[in-house]
């Protein structure tokens, strides 16, 4: 019996280590992204299960290009590791249907389906989410500082679908990623067609 005790309190014992590990790298992974350079201003509230979120980025880059690389969110994996898929489902019009599957710090590949909807005119594209961990509402705004400078604006409300039991601070490093990585592979697009026009 108190061998079987033993071993009990030792499986106990790693499990409570690993857990621990894994709260410590998700906080390292999450503090990476709260002074990123792609961030120049923010604002994330949470209440209970819904969120309100704002972020600005900078580019120094034409507000066209800006425009063309962020009509093309199936791109995304071809630009950047942490987006797994980005596969479009179908396109009418003004409006695309993508499918991502997206890994943020070391979590679980997050998979959801979004409905993105362009206004040309206004340089706004609109979010809905079909599927997915989050019932989400974003739009995404350019406006032109100068001729090489786009100003991009973020807002969106999201609820959680599900339940996340994990800390604010790492919720919204996750937050904070995933806006980074958009920014990055918009310019990794806008590089991408500089180097074919080159060619």
């Amino acid at each position: 019996m108190k061998g079987v005790l033993a071993a009990v309190a030792i499986i106990v014992a790693l499990v409570v280590g690993y857990l621990g590990y894994r709260y410590v790298q998700l906080q390292n992974q999450a503090a990476k992204y709260a002074n990123a350079k792609e961030i120049v201003a923010e604002s994330i509230e949470k209440d209970g299960s819904k969120w309100a979120i704002h972020m600005e980025s900078v580019l120094a880059q034409p507000i066209d290009k800006v425009w063309k690389a962020l009509r093309q969110p199936e791109r995304s994996k071809e630009f950047l590791p942490d987006f797994k898929k980005s596969e479009l489902k179908k396109e009418e019009g003004n409006t695309k249907t993508v499918e991502f599957q997206v890994r943020v710090l070391t979590l679980p590949l997050q998979t959801f389906v979004a409905e993105l909807a362009f206004d040309d005119a206004n340089h706004t594209m609109t979010v809905k989410t079909l599927s997915g961990p989050q019932d989400q509402n974003a739009t995404y705004k350019l406006t032109s500082l100068d001729p090489g400078k786009t100003l991009l604006l973020y807002d969106a409300t999201a609820t959680d679908r599900i339940s996340v039991p994990l800390p604010l601070a790492v919720q919204k490093g996750a937050v904070r990623q995933l806006f980074v990585n958009q920014i990055r592979a918009i310019e990794k697009g806008i590089a991408s067609d500089q180097a074919k026009a080159a060619a």
